[in-house]
């Protein structure tokens, strides 16, 4: 059953909000001041048509700018990251968090029929759509996954 939800779901069902996006001519202190203004973990890099050209995440952020010389006003195309892959509305959750697994991807640009950026899927969006779908499953973890109750609460 929950894999079925994965393959037939898809990820417009997730109701992902527009993503926070600057122009790929932007500088760092751009893409740092979009970042803390939406409360968001990435910035997505866009070029003139609204197609996603790259993206800058927390990580990005760290690696790359922390800690470095990194001069707020260079352009945000040096430290963004590339876009491996993208998905549709239409594609199947379960797509996303192949790509999640296998790549070590934390956001993924979801894209319209012409290519333009209409939503970022990220890690949370996942975990939050596991937490509402299954509650009693998610809550009901023991705290260390692999420990196990040796006998049911209650009386």
């Amino acid at each position: 059953m929950v894999e079925e939800i994965f393959q037939t779901d898809p990820i417009s069902s997730l109701g992902l909000p527009p993503p926070i996006s600057i122009g790929r001519d932007a500088s760092v202190g751009a893409a740092l001041a979009a970042v803390q203004q939406h409360g968001m973990n990435y910035v997505l890099i866009v070029d003139d048509s609204g197609r996603a050209a790259g993206i800058m995440s927390e990580r990005d952020v760290l690696m790359k700018v922390v800690a470095r010389d990194v001069k707020y006003d260079e352009g945000v195309d040096l430290y963004m990251s590339a876009i491996e892959e993208t998905l549709t509305p239409k594609d199947p959750i379960g797509a996303a968090i192949q790509i999640m697994n296998r790549g070590g991807e934390r956001t993924i640009p979801i894209v319209d029929a012409s290519g333009r950026a209409v939503a970022v899927l990220r890690t949370l969006d996942i975990i939050h759509f596991l937490a509402e779908t299954f509650p009693a499953q998610v809550l009901n973890l023991p705290p260390r996954p692999h420990q196990m109750i040796p006998e049911p609460e209650g009386a």
